[in-house]
């Protein structure tokens, strides 16, 4: 086990404890971002200053989300003074590299997400590329159920665990943490891997039997409405909880060497000068 791993789970869990305001920033910055989104999606382009309108909240929506995030990495360094003003003003001039981290991210995302239209043929193409002993053992279903659950893989989790730390060193390190050696060491630790499972499941799998849960007796449209809210409210606060949980634990991982550590000391006579 590598010795910046120690305590790592524990050490995790402190400083988003300690971040609670983090926390609440994200409950409340991320809820006015979606319903800023939904309304900006209902504006008419029917006039030259509605069709302004949306291209500037557009850009504010896109620029506020990046902002929130890119600070939320920074926050949780090692380096940070562990103050998020200071680290929302000092992301500002890294969104333009978090932008690029960003499209590249949702692009390849989108492309692994197309495999999906073309699993049964990728099975079927798989099975007939198999030795003629093992295609005989091996049904048509099982090689189609078995290329969908690795589109599903690379989708859900190899590729945010591979490029997710990349987008991390990218917010605290602008455009050099595209060739920062950091970003690969949480690929290369299974504790990790682990975090990031029981991340997915908090904040994704759960919300998402929360918000598909369908009522097994009749009941009043009044308590649909009731139950319906307040699943979908729990889920939400789940998957903001794991958002940040998943973040800090990035930043651990990540920033886990004597390097970092020592970064994090220099500014103490800065502030005591000051």
């Amino acid at each position: 086990m590598s010795s910046h791993m120690s305590g790592f789970e524990r050490d995790t869990l402190d400083v988003v404890l300690s971040g609670r305001r983090v926390w609440l920033v994200h409950v409340l910055a991320n809820a006015l971002l979606m319903i800023a989104f939904f309304y900006w999606t209902r504006i008419p382009e029917e006039t030259g200053w509605q069709f302004a309108l949306t291209i500037i909240g557009g850009f504010a929506i896109a620029f506020v989300t990046l902002w929130l995030h890119t600070a939320t990495f920074d926050y949780f360094s090692l380096a940070s003074e562990r103050c998020f003003r200071k680290s929302l003003r000092s992301s500002v001039a890294r969104i333009p590299a978090f932008l690029i981290w960003t499209v590249i991210f949702g692009f390849v995302l989108w492309l692994i997400g197309q495999l999906w239209d073309y699993d049964q043929q990728i099975g079927g193409w798989a099975r007939h590329a198999l030795p003629l002993f093992l295609r005989g053992r091996i049904t048509p279903r099982t090689m189609f159920s078995a290329s969908h659950w690795i589109v599903w893989f690379l989708y859900f989790f190899l590729w945010p665990i591979l490029f997710l730390p990349l987008g991390a060193q990218v917010g605290v390190k602008n455009f050099r943490g595209f060739y920062n050696a950091a970003a690969f060491r949480p690929v290369r630790e299974v504790r990790f891997w682990l975090t990031y499972l029981i991340c997915f499941v908090i904040g994704a799998y759960m919300p998402y039997t929360l918000a598909w849960m369908v009522p097994r007796k009749p009941s009043p449209l009044n308590e649909q409405t009731w139950s319906m809210a307040l699943r979908l409210g729990f889920g939400y606060l789940l998957l903001v909880t794991a958002w940040v949980i998943l973040c800090a634990a990035i930043m651990r991982v990540s920033d886990g060497d004597g390097e970092s550590v020592t970064t994090h000391s220099e500014p103490e006579p800065m502030m005591t000068a000051s």
